[in-house]
């Protein structure tokens, strides 16, 4: 057996693991280090920023810092899985708590603690917690593998902390002035989080007036809410610090989110607009609204009940002016993307159709582009369709569980095959409500009415009818009604099909045979079903009489030595001893005498016993009504 062998790293595998822009570009690495010191519970960070090469660089911060076994694990572990190892949100050291109520975190992967590189090709990490201070060498060793060295451990009276630096650092392509403005177009979200860089604290004052706008919103019997908007000017690589912070007395209500008051998102968080902007609201008038622990607002409070929407409302209008364009060139993919359709419609219609769109565009901003496209094709089909916007009313009509299961049964199911598969359905339980209205009801008389149930239920009797194609046999049902006589049949030319006889009728259902070449040679498979009237028990005197219809028919040349017959034999019930199956002609022919109460439920045994369950469905309730309305006629016209 060969000797175990690891995996090779190439020269390039750290950058093409962490991102060339963490290792190049130090705009994004400085943000990935402030962002460490967010999520590491920090209200204070402390940058000393090189403006030529060979100077200090460091990053230090007040959060929990970490022990030494804590820095192996998450510094030496690529990939780390910080959700899973810490959570989602931040660990806020505990005098903090006071001031920062809830903190979501940034990191995922811990790809951001290798920012570092940005500045130099070694850099270390000195981490306080728990009275202990280590100090780690982060470098790359001659292969370029990552590689960590712990070079100093003393006890400290400072309890917690995180210092990346270097000695010696290579010249930034981004000035200190430059890196004041994109640190504080990022993070002047909370209050308790402040930056200082080379000694001066990064404030609104750091941001060009280009990127910066405010303006103020009067609440009747409130107060004026002022609202600062600030704009990156470029497109970030995550919501994060992005979307609406409301402050509070200079703290932070919850935390800085696109979200409205429930799950809705004022903005998709994939559009350029979400990753751009960010909405602080300035509300030192609701302070009587916030919660005890600054999680939230009270959703009772009377003043946060009536500003809240209409802060909401002149945020969507805002962002409604900057991204008219952006709306305007949607449409037109749109509407590009269902041309063949938009063609199709009149000028009304299609009218209809840019004005849903628009709206849609305006008063759901955080719809994707995806979904919108796919809404558009949908109308644009429904505008087309004899039924237009009927599957609409169903679906508005629907509870969030039943749109669930729709989606489900979609995913799954073409909808022709879904179709077919319903449409079926449909059919065997429509006929199976009134098949059992009719056979279970004593006082119908009409037991004719049921030979054309039961012609399109064949499938009741037995899967061979599922694959079979059989056919009423008009001349066979002839030969049988001139065995009673031309006066004892009554009904026969309204029922051609059928032999209708006093007791009761009878329907001959037959099956072709054909030669090698395709050549009809006469009956292979027969079926016949007798109905019989309520008050006529089955027994051996029905039996023969099925008998006697065979005998004539063999007599008539109609059926051949190798013809199969099935003979079912049906009444409202069965003579003691009389329900054993008859043969005749060593089991070429069958006798079966079955109950009507029998005939049921194999009827929906065969349906997989799905008619009680779907019993109620609105097709079955429509085919009762139409029944006792029909009833309701009859009786009132012999009335």
């Amino acid at each position: 057996m060969s000797q175990k062998q690891y995996a090779l790293f190439d020269d390039r595998f750290l950058e093409s693991f962490a991102g060339t822009s963490i290792f190049s570009d130090v705009k994004v690495a400085i943000m990935e280090l402030i962002a460490n010191s967010w999520d590491a519970g920090a209200t204070e960070v402390e940058i000393q920023w090189p403006e030529e090469e060979g100077q200090t660089f460091s990053i230090k911060d007040n959060g929990h810092g970490m022990s030494e076994s804590q820095f192996n694990k998450r510094f030496r572990t690529l990939a780390y899985n910080r959700a899973r190892e810490q959570g989602g949100y931040a660990e806020i050291p505990q005098e903090f708590k006071n001031l920062i109520a809830k903190r979501p975190a940034f990191g995922k992967n811990g790809k951001g603690r290798l920012a570092g590189f940005a500045f130099g090709e070694t850099y270390f990490v000195k981490t306080s917690r728990d009275g202990k201070e280590n100090s780690f060498k982060v470098f790359k060793d001659p292969s370029n593998t990552l590689a960590f060295q712990k070079i100093n451990e003393t006890v400290t009276s400072s309890q917690h902390g995180t210092e990346v630096y270097l000695d010696y650092s290579l010249k930034p392509f981004l000035s200190a002035d430059e890196a004041r403005m994109e640190i504080g177009m990022r993070f002047l979200t909370d209050p308790h989080f402040k930056v200082k860089l080379n000694g001066v604290e990064i404030t609104f004052s750091d941001i060009p007036e280009t990127n910066i706008t405010t303006f103020n919103l009067l609440v009747d019997e409130v107060g004026t809410i002022k609202i600062t908007v600030i704009d990156v000017q470029s497109t970030d690589r995550t919501t994060q610090q992005h979307g609406i912070a409301w402050h509070v007395k200079r703290r932070l209500v919850g935390e800085c989110t696109w979200k409205g008051s429930g799950s809705e998102h004022l903005i998709d968080g994939r559009r350029v607009a979400a990753k751009r902007y960010i909405f602080i609201v300035n509300a030192d008038c609701l302070e009587e609204a916030v919660s005890p622990d600054w999680t939230v607002f009270l959703q009772t409070n009377t003043k946060y009940k009536k500003s809240f929407p209409l802060v909401q409302e002149s945020i969507r209008n805002y962002i409604l002016r900057l991204t008219k364009e952006q709306r305007e060139e949607s449409f037109r993919t749109i509407e590009e993307s269902n041309k063949p359709a938009l063609k199709r419609m009149g000028l009304v219609s299609r009218e209809k159709w840019e004005k849903f769109i628009k709206n849609v565009q305006e008063e759901c901003p955080s719809i994707g582009m995806d979904d919108l496209e796919k809404l558009g094709a949908l109308l644009a089909n429904l505008e087309n369709t004899e039924s237009k916007y009927q599957l609409i009313s169903v679906l508005a009509s629907s509870s969030p569980e039943e749109l669930d299961s729709l989606t489900e049964i979609l995913q799954k199911w073409d909808i022709d095959f879904a179709k077919i598969v319903l449409d079926e359905i449909e059919y065997r339980t429509t006929l199976l409500e009134k098949l059992q209205s009719k056979v279970l009801n004593k006082n119908s008389d009409e037991v004719q009415e049921l030979q054309p149930l039961f012609h399109r239920g064949l499938w009741i009797f037995g899967p061979e009818y599922e694959t079979i194609h059989f056919t009423s046999n008009q001349g066979m049902t002839n030969v049988i009604q001139t065995l009673f006589g031309e006066n004892e049949i009554k009904g026969s030319r309204n029922r051609p099909d059928f032999a209708i006889l006093p007791d009761g009728s009878v329907g001959l259902y037959s099956f072709s045979k054909f030669d090698s070449e395709g050549g009809e040679i006469g009956i292979d498979r027969l079926t016949i079903v007798e109905l019989k009237k309520p008050e006529i028990p089955i027994g051996n005197e029905q039996k023969n009489q099925a008998w006697k219809y065979v005998k004539e028919l063999m007599d008539k040349g109609l059926l051949k030595p190798y013809s199969k017959v099935i003979c079912f034999v049906l009444g409202s019930q069965l003579e003691a001893h009389e329900s054993d199956e008859r043969t005749e002609k060593d089991g070429a022919v069958r006798i079966i005498p079955m109950d009507y109460d029998t005939v049921i439920r194999r009827a929906k045994s065969r349906l997989l016993n799905l008619y009680d369950k779907v019993k109620n469905v609105s097709f079955l309730e429509d085919t009762r009504m139409r029944q006792y309305l029909q009833e309701k006629a009859q009786m009132e016209l012999f009335d």
